[in-house]
């Protein structure tokens, strides 16, 4: 005991520099409230971005579902792809096309010959008959 009162101040400080060292080590290892609802706030966000398990089953059937129509969609896009013409049909087309805007332009030249043609026809009867 004598040994101990003689120390007391020293043990006293050894036993002070424990308590901070804990307090310093709890610190470092636990957050703090600020950073706690910091990550609070983090985690909850991270949370709206995942499903809970009993919302697979549903969202496995809708994206099924989705699955389905878009392969329906693809199947028509891929029918209707292949009933387009090809190469040589759009250029038989366009030939086509070349050749009766060359017979429009004749007859739309004979059209104008006859036109004047019959007014001057037209224009006889009139000045013989007065």
């Amino acid at each position: 005991m004598a040994w101990l009162m003689e120390n007391f101040k020293v043990l006293q400080w050894v036993v002070w520099l424990l308590f901070a060292l804990v307090v310093w080590a709890l610190a470092v290892t636990f957050v703090k409230k600020k950073q706690h609802i910091e990550l609070e706030g983090r985690v909850s966000e991270i949370e709206l971005t995942f499903t809970h398990q009993r919302d697979h089953g549903a969202l496995a059937k809708e994206m099924s579902d989705k699955h389905e129509s878009l392969a329906k969609d693809v199947n028509t896009l891929e029918t209707k792809v292949d009933e387009l013409p090809d190469k040589s049909t759009i250029h038989r087309v366009e030939s086509d096309m070349r050749e009766l805007k060359g017979q429009i332009d004749g007859v739309e030249k004979l059209l104008g010959h006859i036109s004047s043609q019959v007014g001057m026809l037209v224009e006889n009867e009139i000045t013989q008959h007065k």
